[in-house]
């Protein structure tokens, strides 16, 4: 089972992991100009949500909010245009990972109950 810490570690992993990988596959200076952000990358990462989900403890599948906001600062980095709406960039983005919150909340629920006393 993944405690906090290790679901915001694999939240965060999953972020950067689909902004440099579909980046290095596409070419693209912003992995979502590419077919591949949204043909490839996007499943995988809402695949791993649900992983998590169904593997976190208690309610830490609500960290799957940072893989968006995780995806944007990498992009922002590697590109070296942080500016300084960043801030706000990042309270954006953290709404816009509410598909991973919600594929992550359906595999909470294949999560199997703990035995009774």
């Amino acid at each position: 089972m993944l405690a906090r810490r290790s679901t915001i570690i694999v939240a965060v992993v999953t972020g950067v992991a689909l902004e440099l990988g579909v980046h290095a596959l596409s070419g693209r200076s912003e992995a979502w100009d590419s077919a591949i952000y949204w043909t490839a990358g996007l499943p995988i990462a809402l695949a791993i949500s649900v992983a998590i989900g169904a593997l976190s403890v208690r309610r830490e599948w609500l960290w799957t909010f940072l893989i968006v906001p995780s995806q944007v600062t990498t992009m922002m980095v590697r590109s070296g245009e942080i500016g300084t709406l960043w801030p706000l960039t990042l309270v954006i983005t953290s709404i816009l990972g509410a598909p991973f919150v919600v594929a992550s909340f359906v595999g909470s629920r294949f999560r199997p109950n703990p035995p009774r006393a």
